[in-house]
């Protein structure tokens, strides 16, 4: 997943959690202006940590998988 991809993942969550970038920022200390590029592709990158901190507070953990190997069942229906 690339961070264009990461970004519209975070944007989704934050959606469905009815949540602002504001409510976002108030809770994970990151400017709204960082989360702003982060969800909409505009920034080159961003550390680790920030990404761990928004998608706790969203809920999701990141996890890794071999490159290239097809998506489980359930990353499936988890895409639906």
């Amino acid at each position: 997943m690339d961070l264009e991809n990461l970004g519209l993942e975070l944007k989704k969550l934050r959606r469905e959690k009815k949540w602002s970038q504001d409510t976002l920022e108030k809770y994970s200390g990151i400017t709204k202006r960082t989360i702003s590029k982060i969800e909409n592709g505009f920034i080159e990158e961003v550390g680790i940590k920030k990404v761990a901190v928004l998608l706790d507070l969203l809920g999701v953990e990141l996890s890794l998988r071999p490159k290239g190997r097809p998506k489980t069942l359930e990353e499936l229906q988890d895409d639906q």
